[in-house]
């Protein structure tokens, strides 16, 4: 049996403990609690703007202040370990949130879990006889390993998790879960590599919540003869930024100064040796508020992510919704139908990325249907809200494990 895809088979609300990151599952919680079905949301502090502690990405809406389980300590020494700049510091905030969410397994028929936070508790839940269920929101650590490796090597680093405790307990719970969420094609795929079960894995993809916003919004008419190429995302080897760099100046030494490049995102380490000399045509404009990305998104013309690993690329999709003809990696994540709404190119390939570039630059009419194309199937994937998308996939796990 293959991967499945998220469908309607049932009517059942079943009651959801989830664990998870804030800004990742917020829109997920809002559903649930919406429903009155989220009897507990094991997390990180969340406040509704007010109290002595208000931390701007905890920021939730009031209803969700009052679900159990929001939790300061994990936060407070999250908070520690990165001003004292120690090593692995993820450990001082995931590990203690894992613990903490353990503690009082709430009545339910579901744990939706997430990240490092949820394997004990899922071995508390199985034992309860609630379903498990392990979202996996990006790559396990030995895809990640074998999709970027042999670039760090590539520039002379070494690449490295994290922590290889919590990289490994998020594989742990991938193998441990009942069922196993994959936002794309792409995870789904690396999550069969890495030996789940094809039969385990829902394909349950999420959208950015921009994408709406974008769509309402007319793109300016286009009346300068440069065609603005955009990027956005951290600049850095797993992003694919030496290959787009390379890539750029044959482009430019091939369409002179019909063609500029804009960098949005902040540098990683790993990239800094490259921003130190970026070749002619690029503008860096390093990390920009949403509302300047999106004028920016809704002005170029092409969009480009060559990156190596993702789960579901968040600008992807907005430049899609925005209009942008969008070249990209499989690995990127993306819903592109290559050819159709949007360029598929292979990851580590300059070549690739010129060819797809140079394919856009001389055929508009191509580049305006790709991009009318795009921002039509973002509109249709609108249509079903993700929460509506994770209630069929719930519907589906509960018929199967009755």
């Amino acid at each position: 049996m293959g991967i499945i895809r998220s469908h309607r088979v049932a009517s059942a609300r079943p009651s959801v403990w989830l664990i998870s990151r804030i800004d990742q599952a917020s829109i997920l919680a809002q559903h649930l609690a919406d429903q009155q079905r989220l009897v507990r949301w094991d997390s990180f502090w969340r406040h509704d703007g007010t109290g002595l502690v208000r931390p701007k990405s905890r920021n939730v809406a009031p209803a969700l202040t009052s679900i159990p389980g929001r939790h300061l300590l994990p936060d407070l020494l999250g908070k520690a370990s990165q001003t004292l700049r120690l090593p692995a510091r993820n450990l001082y905030s995931d590990i203690p949130l894992s613990l903490l969410a353990a503690l009082r397994p709430p009545e339910a028929d579901i744990l939706h879990g997430q990240g490092n936070y949820s394997l004990p508790a899922m071995r508390r839940a199985k034992a309860r006889n609630m379903i498990t269920i392990s979202d996996i929101t990006g790559q396990l650590a030995e895809t990640r390993h074998l999709q970027l490796a042999g670039e760090y090597a590539t520039h002379g680093w070494r690449y490295r998790e994290i922590s290889n405790f919590l990289a490994g307990r998020r594989s742990a719970e991938a193998r441990f879960a009942d069922a196993v969420f994959a936002p794309s094609d792409a995870v789904a795929d690396g999550l069969q590599r890495a030996g789940i079960a094809p039969e385990k894995i829902y394909l349950v993809p999420f959208i950015s919540p921009h994408c709406q916003a974008l769509l309402g919004r007319d793109r300016p008419a286009h009346t300068e003869t440069v065609i603005r190429f955009l990027y956005v995302g951290n600049l850095s080897l797993a992003k694919g930024t030496a290959h787009l760099l390379a890539a750029w100046q044959n482009i430019r030494r091939q369409f002179q100064t019909a063609v500029e490049l804009i960098l949005i995102g902040a540098a990683q380490p790993c990239a800094k040796g490259l921003m130190s000399n970026l070749p002619d045509g690029v503008k860096w404009l390093g990390p920009l508020p949403h509302h300047q990305v999106a004028d920016h998104m809704l002005a170029a013309q092409i969009f480009v992510f060559p990156s190596l690993t993702e789960g579901s690329s968040l600008a992807t999709l907005e430049a899609m919704a925005a209009g942008c003809a969008t070249i990209a990696t499989f690995d990127a994540g993306s819903p592109i139908i290559n050819q159709q709404s949007g360029l598929i190119i292979p990851p580590r390939n300059s070549a690739a990325i010129t060819s797809a570039a140079a394919t856009l630059i001389t055929q508009p009419h191509l580049r305006q249907k790709i991009a009318q194309t795009a921002r039509d199937q973002i509109a249709r994937d609108l249509c079903q809200a993700y929460g509506t998308r994770v209630d069929h996939a719930y519907e589906t796990i509960l018929a199967r494990h009755g």
